[in-house]
């Protein structure tokens, strides 16, 4: 797999990453806040973000609070589950502050793309007000794997939040390609892990 160092937020921040995830920047608007990485042959994707810091929630629930975050931005606050969390500690991650949490998050949502959400939102208020002449045609989220890290940064008042999506199971009214994934959800974390323990803040800077 080839490799490459990823400069984030103008290089304030670099990752290593592999050759076949493209910047999705190039294609459509991200938020300043967003850096955003799709896998288009095989529908995944790795999206950072560096968000103000989560104060309702305590160092131990804020992977659980961001990845609650996410099931409501994907719509799928009625199809989520946290299946583990677990703490990297600095001996893992020594590039990080002696104060910095770090957590680790595996989970699970079943997602729409953002278009088709929009198609079976729009449907379904027309079957509702009677105005369409047929009911949303079947379920288009899709199964994924979601793994998260959350560097919580307390003297910078910040929260970075690292996702990596690996779509499992296809539903059959979806766009997303039928992709047969080689390896384990197991490999996919040793990948991710090495991912994240590349990530280097090159510029304290940015958090302001």
């Amino acid at each position: 797999m080839e490799i490459y160092k990823q400069e984030l937020y103008g290089g304030a921040i670099t990752m290593n990453l592999p050759q076949k995830f493209g910047n999705i920047s190039h294609v459509r608007e991200v938020p300043d806040h967003q850096e955003v990485f799709v896998n288009v042959e095989e529908d995944q994707s790795v999206i950072v973000e560096i968000l103000e810091l989560a104060a309702e929630a305590s160092d131990d629930a804020c992977a659980a609070f961001h990845f609650r975050q996410l099931a409501e931005d994907n719509d799928a606050e009625d199809a989520s589950e946290i299946q583990s969390v677990s703490v990297l500690n600095n001996a893992e991650l020594p590039a990080w502050p002696a104060d910095a949490k770090i957590y680790l998050l595996l989970g699970q949502q079943k997602v729409a793309k953002f278009n088709e959400r929009q198609r079976q939102q729009e449907a379904a208020a027309a079957a509702a007000s009677g105005a369409g002449s047929s009911a949303p045609q079947g379920d288009a989220r899709n199964l994924v794997q979601i793994m998260m890290v959350v560097f919580r940064l307390p003297r910078q008042d910040t929260d970075i939040v690292v996702s990596y999506n690996v779509p499992l199971q296809i539903s059959k009214t979806s766009s997303s390609k039928q992709v047969a994934h080689e390896g384990s959800i197991q490999e996919a974390e040793v990948w991710f892990r090495a991912l994240v323990g590349s990530i280097q803040v090159n510029n304290w800077q940015l958090f302001g």
